[in-house]
């Protein structure tokens, strides 16, 4: 993930609800390698980009489901 250096097997097992809002800035929970969890706040720009990501695709409803997902092929989404 951008401004993260965070491993990509971590990044993809992000869930909604693991980017969250404290004390007026954007963070991220991380799930590690061995069960680690890393609380991270977002550079001002990876800030930006996950808001309207979020805003975007109508992920803001749906807590629990993962944040980056894969394209339903064929329909239309």
């Amino acid at each position: 993930m951008v401004y993260s250096f965070a491993r990509v097997g971590a990044a993809l097992g992000m869930s909604v609800e693991d980017v969250y809002t404290q004390n007026r800035r954007l963070w991220v929970r991380l799930r590690e390698k061995g069960g680690k969890r890393h609380a991270m706040p977002c550079h001002h720009n990876l800030d930006e980009y996950l808001v309207a990501y979020r805003d975007g695709c109508g992920l803001r409803d749906d807590p629990k489901g993962w944040l980056f997902r894969t394209i339903g092929r064929g329909t239309g989404n």
